[in-house]
Parts: C-alpha cells; sequence; structure tokens
C-alpha cells in the first residue's frame, strides 16, 4: 500500500489574525494524519476552495513532499505494508532526527515570518524584514537559498554586494545597508534555530551559527536630525502652497500637509506617523495611544497619553475624522500608514528647500528629535523625564513601573515648557 501527501488547509483552522495554517496530509492503508509545516497563507493565497494558488508557497510545500517521499522510500515494502498510519508518521518524524538531514528554504521561511509580523501589527518591522531579505534575494539572483548555505561566506560576499549596489530611490544605501540588513538577516536565521532547534531535547537541525563569526557591521553614526527653533519657525510660516485645488481625496496640499504633520508631532511630543494614523482614543484635551514601534515588546503596550496644549488644538480639530472611528481622518486620505508618511516625506522634501529652512534631507523623524533636543539642552528639562515623554523604556526601571501608577504631570510640564520656548503657533491657513 503506497503512502501519499497533499498539502491542504482547512477552514476552521483559521487563526485570530486571518491567517491559515498548511498541513501535510498523510494517507496510508486509507487512514490520515497530518503533520504540521510553519508555513501560514492568508485568504489572497487561496481559491475559494482553499486551494493553495501561491506559486512561492506551492514550490516550496513541493520539496517538503519530496522530501517525505523520499524517506518513506528507504522503508521495505512489506514493513510498510504492516505499518499503522501512526506509526508512519512518527517513522518520518524520526527520520531526519537519526539521520541528520534537515532541510529549510531561508528564503521562503523569512517571507512567511514577514507576512506573520505584519499580520501582528508590526508593519514598520515587517518592512525592514522584507527590505533585507528583497536585499539578498538581489544578492543571490534567485529567490530560494537552503539554510545550510547561510555561512561567513555568504554573509561577507552579501555585505560587500550591499556597499557597492548602485543607488535606487527608497532604498537604503551605502554604510547603513550592511548595518540594517545584515542585522535583521541575523534576526531571521536567529528565528529559523529557535524554531526548528531544541537544545533541550538534543535536536539541533540548524546547527551552523555563522553570526558568532560574522560581525554584523556597526551601523554609522546618526546624522543629525534635530533642526533649530528658527527653522522651526519658519516652518510654522510656511505657506500652505498658493493655487492649490481641493479634491476630495486630498484635501490639503503636499506642502501644507507635511508642515502641519511636522508641527503636530512636534507638539505631541514627536509622535510618530503610524501612531497619528492609527490612534483611536481622545477625551478632552488629552490624546492616549499605544505606540506602535514597541507596543508588542511591552507589558503596558507602550501605553501613553499627551494633554493637548491650546496652541497645538487647532492643528488637532483641523484633521479630526468625521466617522468618530480613529481620532485623525488620515485613514479616509491614505490606504496605509506607510502611504501616508510617504507623502508627509515627499512633502517635507520641498519645505526643506526653502530660504530660512534650508535642509534639504528634511524628514519627519526630525519632529521628534528636536523635541528631545530642545526639551534637554534649551528647557533644561531632565533626562528621565524627556525618556518618559518619549515613551522610551529603562530596562533597569521595567520592573518597578508595574507598581507605579501612570503620573503623566511631568512630562505634561515639560511638553508646557518645550512649547512656549519656541513660540510654538498652528498656522492659521
Amino acid at each position: 500500500m503506497s503512502t501519499t501527501f497533499k498539502a491542504v488547509v482547512y477552514a476552521h483552522h483559521r487563526k485570530e489574525d486571518g491567517t491559515y495554517n498548511v498541513k501535510i496530509r498523510v494517507t496510508h492503508n486509507r487512514k490520515r494524519k497530518h503533520l504540521p509545516t510553519s508555513i501560514f497563507v492568508t485568504k489572497e493565497d487561496l481559491t475559494r476552495g482553499l486551494k493553495i494558488k501561491n506559486a512561492q508557497v506551492n514550490d516550496t510545500l513541493k520539496r517538503t513532499i519530496d522530501g517525505y517521499q523520499k524517506i518513506v522510500a528507504t522503508l521495505p515494502i512489506e514493513r510498510a505494508n504492516v505499518m499503522s498510519i501512526e506509526q508512519v508518521v512518527d517513522y518520518i518524524q524520526n527520520y531526519n532526527r537519526n539521520n541528520g538531514i534537515f532541510e529549510l528554504d531561508f528564503i521562503a521561511f523569512s517571507r512567511q515570518v514577514i507576512k506573520e509580523t505584519e499580520a501582528a501589527g508590526r508593519v514598520g518591522t515587517a518592512h525592514s524584514y522584507e527590505s533585507a531579505v528583497n536585499a539578498l534575494v538581489r544578492f543571490l539572483k534567485r529567490d530560494t537559498l537552503s539554510i545550510h548555505e547561510v555561512t561567513v561566506k555568504l554573509l561577507t560576499d552579501f555585505c560587500k554586494f550591499l556597499l557597492n549596489e548602485p543607488a535606487r530611490p527608497n532604498r537604503t544605501k551605502g554604510e547603513r545597508a550592511p548595518s540594517l540588513y545584515l542585522g535583521n538577516i541575523r534576526i531571521l536565521h536567529n528565528k529559523a534555530k529557535a524554531m526548528y532547534n531544541d537544545e533541550d531535547a538534543g535536536i539541533i537541525r540548524i546547527p551552523l551559527s555563522p553570526f558568532k563569526r560574522f560581525q554584523v557591521p556597526r551601523p554609522p553614526l546618526t546624522r543629525k536630525r534635530s533642526i533649530s527653533i528658527e527653522q522651526l519657525q519658519a516652518i510654522m510660516r510656511v505657506p500652505r502652497r498658493v493655487g492649490y485645488q481641493n479634491s476630495a481625496k486630498y484635501p490639503t496640499s503636499r506642502q501644507e500637509l507635511a508642515r502641519d504633520m511636522f508641527l503636530l508631532s512636534f507638539g505631541l511630543i514627536g509622535m510618530n506617523s503610524v501612531d497619528l494614523y492609527n490612534c483611536t482614543c481622545i477625551e478632552g484635551d488629552r490624546i492616549t495611544y499605544q505606540r506602535t514601534k514597541t507596543s508588542s515588546r511591552r507589558a503596558d503596550h507602550a501605553t501613553i497619553s499627551i494633554k493637548i496644549e491650546p496652541c497645538v488644538m487647532p492643528l488637532v480639530e483641523k484633521y479630526r475624522d468625521p466617522t468618530g472611528q480613529r481620532v485623525f481622518d488620515f485613514h479616509l486620505r491614505y490606504t496605509t500608514s506607510n502611504g501616508f508618511n510617504g507623502y508627509i516625506n515627499r512633502g517635507l522634501k520641498l519645505i526643506g528647500a526653502m530660504e530660512g529652512i534650508e535642509i534639504p534631507d528634511l524628514e519627519f523623524y526630525a519632529a521628534r528629535h528636536t523635541w528631545a533636543t530642545l526639551a534637554r539642552n534649551k528647557a533644561n528639562i531632565d533626562k528621565a523625564t524627556i525618556h518618559e515623554a518619549l515613551n522610551h523604556v529603562d530596562e533597569q526601571m521595567r520592573i518597578t513601573d508595574i507598581y507605579l501608577d501612570k503620573d503623566y504631570s511631568k512630562q505634561d510640564e515639560a511638553n508646557r515648557r518645550v512649547l512656549e520656548l519656541v513660540g510654538f503657533k498652528a498656522p492659521q491657513d
């Protein structure tokens, strides 16, 4: 009796994030059992009948099934015919352990991690992983990579490739690329080892640890991102752009939106664009949100509450969501937070080129850096208060924070002092 394998997806296996775990159905002597895989698919990867239509996923599953068929082929026919389905599955699962054979497509595994990370709401992290994997594919000139090929030599050659790769729009380039991309490849490689190795049980399917011998390049010193008080005040005076024709989708010009978002972020203690896009809670003069960048890594979900000072409130009201679903209406204008952030930064490039500002690489994150720099250097705010206001975590204080009730009075006072220092005024046009 032959043993057959088929990749299957079941409707009742749908997870809360909308993904489905692919199983390998094993049929032997008319009995069935299922072997789990590390592959998760979304409805976009499936037909209405839950058949997998994603070619890349199917290629990966084919390699897995081919491996299972080779393992079963090692069984004598007489023995296979009298084995139960449970015994066959046990034989398959134990074979790799006993024979030291393990295969994993690192690219496919990484793509799956990216998909799961994005589904968990960590869009920025997923995008960072994806950029690194795409760079690796460009280097390899193929979209498959055995986990056993991830060696010191491959990483060294990849690093050289990144340093010499021609610049392209919206791509990390130069000295920053090796640090960022190889750092993310290291994270993904560690995730693979964590999933497939079990040191307590003596199961080491991925024995290589190339990152113990390959040193990921250190990131270059961060360039100065903060701007001066005079430059900030010049941004407050930037016109909305004469002659702009409003539309339903874009009721403000790129220049006007970029100006307003930079000032709104500064007025809300460096609030990130993704949090402006997603936040849903405003009560009176306080806006409360969970910082997307770190919410999944903290017990308090990186929750912070900021008092909206009167000088900032006009900007808040200008962009209020008429549906009440969120605090601001950006989700009605832009499909994703990444698109929203990109639109802002393109507008900031126009503003940065203006006389009196003259910052050719002006970007949205400079608002956060500027608030922190002015708070410390000009408003004499202590570092601990700045640390809390920026919603950072001090590892040494993590346990203590569990026992303390949140008190935002110090950060409220700090923000008021910074806004008074710069003479903050929301544009009127």
